[in-house]
């Protein structure tokens, strides 16, 4: 019994040994890891902007008794034609990061072995874990134009397409003409609009004291009422779209950037259409700022190190020529300076994360 007790403190002190000595060579600084030859290449971000852009697309159908709408009931300009028409209704922006080519570099000895890259091989973080966010693929179907239902009025009106007989002369059956059906239903109309005041004016003791009953006959003759007068004004089909555009700027320009074209007529439209007007993305970054930042003497730094990015905030406006559409203020990672970061942050004993949409750095702890 002894000698096993014995055995057991034994292995007991080995395990911990073990452990502590696992410990030591996790934390083991920098200069003291092995170095890979070549070193690690990866890249700095540049930051792009995501624009969601929400549209409604109205489709007007004339209808069929529009040139008698001023004769039977005094509506003037009933629409002779079909029409289009498309209209922004929101719009959204958000920053995305992607490797930046001009930011390129190559970490070598022992640091390369710290690095934590996207799967893009941007940097994201040195000493530390870094769970990356998935990225998105957004695929746009550019709308089409509207088709016309083939049944959009069931009825022209409730009265029959054929005249009634003449008993005298034992003839009938004629299909009566466009402008006999257009005045029944402007009669049907005039009578449906004088049974809903007649309704309305009613004593409120014969109907339910809830009022619903009352509500339902008012919102059905409502109804069939706006059913027979598009037949003279016709009838209007909206449907809503969204579509998303990325726009990456290069740092150095800052105006007449096309992020995508419209149309009144055609909507939303990709950068190459050039029949939709350009909706041009204009940035501008605050230079009070970037002149602070090189005071600093940031983007001084030694070839030797990790680089890193100071953004700049900048004004990004959407414009529809004059109009402004659109604006937030962003921080761009390409319009800012790269700098390195100083050698006693770069031992191992450091764990130091950074934004994945600026290069920023977003976090440094100890390890």
């Amino acid at each position: 019994m002894r000698a096993l007790t014995i055995f057991v403190l034994i292995v007991s002190l080995v395990a911990t040994d073990l452990r502590l000595s696992a410990k030591e060579d996790k934390k083991k600084p920098a200069n003291e890891l092995a170095a890979f030859a070549g070193g690690v290449v990866y890249a700095l971000p540049r930051t792009g902007i995501h624009i969601v852009v929400d549209v409604e697309q109205e489709k007007l159908i004339h209808g069929p008794y529009n040139v008698f709408a001023q004769k039977y009931l005094g509506i003037n300009n009933a629409p002779k034609t079909d029409e289009e028409n498309w209209t922004i209704t929101n719009i959204k922006m958000d920053t995305y990061g992607e490797p930046d080519p001009n930011a390129v570099f190559r970490a070598t000895g022992a640091i390369a072995t710290l690095l934590s890259l996207s799967d893009d091989g941007v940097l994201l973080g040195i000493n530390s874990e870094i769970k990356q966010d998935a990225k998105k693929v957004v695929t746009n179907v550019f709308p089409q134009k509207q088709q016309i239902p083939e049944d959009i009025w069931t009825d022209l009106s409730m009265h029959s397409f054929l005249s009634e007989k003449d008993s005298t002369r034992n003839v009938g059956n004629n299909f009566k003409s466009l402008e006999e059906k257009a005045a029944e239903a402007a009669h049907d109309i005039l009578k449906l609009r004088k049974r809903k005041a007649l309704t309305l004016a009613a004593k409120y003791d014969k109907l339910p004291p809830d009022g619903e009953a009352y509500k339902e006959m008012t919102v059905g003759l409502d109804k069939i009422i706006a059913d027979y007068l598009s037949l003279f004004i016709g009838k209007t089909i909206n449907k809503k779209y969204q579509l998303a555009f990325d726009v990456v700027p290069d740092g150095k320009s800052n105006k007449g950037l096309v992020a995508f074209r419209f149309s009144s007529t055609a909507g939303v439209l990709p950068e190459s259409n050039v029949s939709g007007k350009p909706i041009m993305l204009e940035i501008d970054p605050n230079t009070d700022l970037k002149q602070k930042i090189d005071a600093t003497g940031a983007g001084e730094g030694t070839t030797k190190g990790i680089y890193y990015r100071i953004p700049v905030v900048a004004q990004v406006r959407l414009l529809n020529g004059a109009d402004v559409l659109a604006q937030a203020k962003i921080a761009i990672a390409q319009f800012g300076v790269v700098t390195s970061l100083p050698d006693g942050l770069l031992n191992g004993e450091y764990s130091i994360e950074f934004h994945p949409a600026t290069g920023a750095i977003r976090t440094i702890g100890t390890y």
